[in-house]
């Protein structure tokens, strides 16, 4: 799976995972999603590894 970019921001992967805001904020908190805030704490930063990690998460469940 290649994605583009090293870090995305929370639109980012709002589109990639065709998820809500609100159901990516869930996957932060409930730490199912790693993410980072950046710009002095104002934005979410979430790596491209941690995406992978969270698919493979999902396909192990279904598998």
């Amino acid at each position: 799976m290649i994605i583009n970019k090293t870090i995305l921001n929370l639109q980012d992967v709002q589109q990639l995972l065709n998820l809500s805001a609100y159901s990516v904020y869930r996957l932060i908190h409930e730490k199912k999603l790693y993410a980072y805030k950046d710009d002095g704490g104002k934005s979410w930063k979430i790596p491209e590894q941690s995406i992978i990690d969270y698919l493979s998460s999902r396909k192990s469940i279904y598998s």
